[in-house]
């Protein structure tokens, strides 16, 4: 999904009808908070990502939701082209709208403008028996989008995962090397699998790296200095680039090494992820950064075409270095109650409801008799769950007690849990497009030769404070 241009935020504001109060919170169960012999009210819940994958299946979804927690609901799933421009005329117009899911980003743009639009839900959460347990999600999740003043106004969708060095382990065992742990480590395993033939064919056709080119997945290298990828604010609340400060440096020259030894696979400037996936599949490459979905996602493909295969991807840990080790973990995406909702506690309950177990089947594997069917206790998929791949808007659902009935792909879990013990979200700001074009391009002169990391560095500070970021 798009992010919404700054003047697309401002008009959405201008017309938009706040609620006069927010219901108080209370713990509730199932069903309408209707009167009884009322006819239910039916919520609207505007969706990009989340529901059936066309008309027919979007109703099913309905019906599945109201049958699991007795609220009605209409789902809208514009096209993904469209969600920005349905989002910003049904805020702005005050249409009815009791759920919106939106990213992190256009959250932070718009609670910035005008807070009021969204619901606080902290006090819900917190007499949830769901969201407040631990277990299902820790307290540090929803601290981390906890507000200055206490409130919380969204609920997660899902675990987004984050990016990870993504490695043959099976190269590694047969070189007879350790995971690497340090940038030196990594230079040693890295150069091994381009010069020691880990694939056995006797030939020199192997790169220790493939990549694609925008510092997004390669962030966790950074993470070895203490550095995060986009912006951050200093003390007196300016922002500045880590990427562009003198500590970014060592891994630029790490960078540049892998370059000129012929161990980082050349086209790196150019490569689209389609690009370094299929050098990383095929044996050309012996790791890769990119999300720690894809861990599963690698084994299952590769497997599939030949189940004999050794291949064994695995995610490992980000190198350590003296700002520890960091990784760079996905925008949340955030399910809110704007103001203007009438019926704010039933909106609450399928919010809930989505980290409730049956809520995770429902939200990937997706619904009974549908997507999947259980025959004496044995799930199997249908031919429609098997095109669905699991995926209902939430593939890997955020609760710590979700385990898949299918089980899950080979390595996917061990990523997942590095991704929870080091990943860190990126600071969202309005400049991020311009950070990753002056930062891409001056890293890539770096990485080719072309100029110092110093002179890099330099070069990407001037140009942000050119384009009016820095004072």
């Amino acid at each position: 999904m798009q992010k919404l241009q700054d003047s697309r935020i401002a008009r959405i504001l201008v017309g938009v009808i706040l609620s006069a109060c927010v219901a108080a919170p209370t713990v509730f169960a199932a069903g309408s908070t209707e009167k009884a012999g009322a006819e239910k009210p039916t919520l609207i819940w505007l969706t990009a990502v989340q529901g059936g994958r066309d008309p027919q299946e979007i109703t099913l979804f309905d019906n599945a939701i109201e049958k699991y927690t007795g609220v009605k609901v209409n789902m809208i799933k514009p096209p993904s082209s469209e969600y920005d421009s349905k989002l910003t005329t049904m805020l702005a117009t005050g249409e009815p709208l009791d759920i919106a899911y939106m990213d992190a980003g256009i959250f932070e743009q718009l609670y910035a403008q005008n807070p009021q639009i969204f619901t606080p839900l902290t006090k819900w959460i917190e007499q949830s028996k769901v969201l407040s347990d631990p277990k299902i999600i820790p307290a540090s999740e929803w601290n981390r989008i906890r507000r200055s003043n206490g409130e919380i106004y969204a609920v997660f969708n899902k675990f987004e995962g984050g990016t990870m060095p993504i490695i043959r382990m099976d190269w590694l065992r047969k070189l007879n090397l350790p995971v690497p742990q340090t940038l030196d480590d990594y230079y040693n395993v890295l150069k091994a699998f381009t010069k020691d033939d880990p694939d056995g064919n006797g030939k020199n056709d192997t790169y220790g790296l493939a990549v694609g080119y925008t510092l997004y997945d390669m962030s966790g290298l950074f993470g070895s200095q203490g550095l995060m990828r986009g912006f951050q604010k200093d003390a007196s609340g300016k922002l500045y680039s880590p990427f562009a400060t003198d500590k970014a440096i060592p891994v630029y020259q790490f960078l540049a090494r892998l370059y000129k030894e012929g161990i980082l696979e050349p086209n790196f400037v150019t490569n689209q992820s389609s690009n370094f996936r299929d050098l990383f599949m095929s044996g050309k490459a012996g790791m890769t950064f990119y999300w720690g979905a894809w861990v599963g996602l690698f084994n299952q493909m590769v497997h599939a075409k030949n189940p004999g295969a050794a291949f064994d991807a695995e995610g490992i840990p980000p190198p350590e270095g003296p700002g520890g080790r960091i990784l760079r973990s996905g925008d949340d995406g955030l399910m809110v109650i704007p103001s203007v909702s009438k019926h704010k506690e039933d909106a609450f309950k399928v919010l809930e409801f989505w980290h409730t177990h049956q809520g995770n089947v429902l939200s990937s594997i997706g619904i009974e008799g549908h997507d999947y069917t259980i025959t004496d206790g044995k799930w199997a998929l249908t031919d429609i769950g098997k095109q669905h791949a699991m995926d209902h808007g939430a593939p890997y659902p955020k609760s710590l007690e979700w385990k898949n009935p299918f089980g899950e792909p080979q390595g996917y879990e061990n990523a997942a849990q590095i991704i929870l013990k080091y990943g860190r979200p990126q600071m969202i700001t309005k400049y991020d497009s311009q950070w990753e074009q002056i930062t891409r391009a001056e890293a890539a002169k770096i990485i080719l030769g072309q100029e110092s990391a110093s002179e890099g560095i330099q070069n990407m500070n001037q140009k942000f404070k050119e384009a009016g970021i820095f004072n």
